[in-house]
């Protein structure tokens, strides 16, 4: 049985890293210095799947053979081991993230989820202030110093976490008149966010040292130069990623007959 198991985990992490090797094909792609510096797509989330449904060593094989098989189909610019490790982390931490919240009290996760995307627009919100009624501060010329880029600390970060809260209170609208999937749906979101989120900001700012390593154009440019429109990416991607997770673990529970329609 136990062999059955795991055969069936293996053939069907297979198929999510065929997948996501096909939607990796897809990507918007952006390179700096002859480096692939961001990966806009929607193929992490099928490598971060077999890890939430099977265990997070299944996550993690995922994340790395996608990583490897995906240059070896698609080389840009040099290989760099190193983001081999990460994208591993990145198919094996939220599993363990997901793995200890996954039965927390709803209440408590959504309060989470709200502190943090409300932090996030105040911080948006006081760069966006600083830069624009008090140029001379050095909080200001701190920013105004990345350039353009500064924008995704201000107007980003105040965007995201308006999206966030509407979200939030989108699914308590919708809450009192659901079916078996939005009852799904609402009681897992807010922990696939965290799960997610925490995840993607801990993999992009790893990523964004490395590449600085190995890319000295980048370094005269800054960590944050960088760092920042990595971290818009990941948190706009985890607020739409988990909504579609949700929505796979969903149909993966009904078909193995774990959740019953209603009549």
């Amino acid at each position: 049985m136990k062999n059955r198991m795991n055969t069936k985990f293996l053939v069907t992490t297979a198929v999510f890293i065929a997948i996501a090797l096909v939607l990796r094909s897809f990507s918007i792609l952006i390179a700096a210095g002859g480096i692939l510096t961001m990966r806009i797509s929607f193929s992490a989330i099928f490598y971060v799947m077999p890890g939430l449904l099977f265990g997070p060593l299944y996550g993690g094989i995922a994340g790395g053979l996608v990583d490897i098989l995906g240059y070896m189909i698609a080389p840009m610019g040099a290989y760099i081991p190193l983001l081999t490790i990460t994208n591993i982390i990145a198919g094996f931490l939220p599993a363990v993230l997901w793995k200890r919240i996954k039965n927390t009290d709803e209440r408590k996760i959504a309060n989470s989820y709200n502190v943090f995307f409300i932090i996030l627009f105040s911080i948006g919100f006081i760069n966006f202030a600083v830069t624009q009624f008090m140029p001379q501060s050095a909080l200001a010329k701190s920013l105004t110093s990345l350039g353009p880029k500064s924008k995704y600390l201000s107007l980003g970060f105040m965007i995201i976490g308006a999206i966030a809260i509407m979200l939030f209170f989108i699914n308590i609208l919708i809450k009192k008149n659901s079916g078996k999937a939005q009852d799904f749906v609402n009681s897992n979101y807010f922990k696939l966010v965290i799960s997610l989120g925490l995840s993607g900001i801990l993999v992009s700012t790893a990523n964004t040292f490395i590449l600085m390593i190995f890319t000295p154009a980048l370094m005269s440019k800054g960590f944050v130069f960088l760092w920042a429109p990595r971290i818009a990416q990941a948190l706009v991607m985890t607020i739409i990623s988990s909504y579609i997770i949700c929505i796979l673990l969903y149909s993966y529970e009904l078909f193995e007959g774990r959740i019953t329609k209603k009549a």
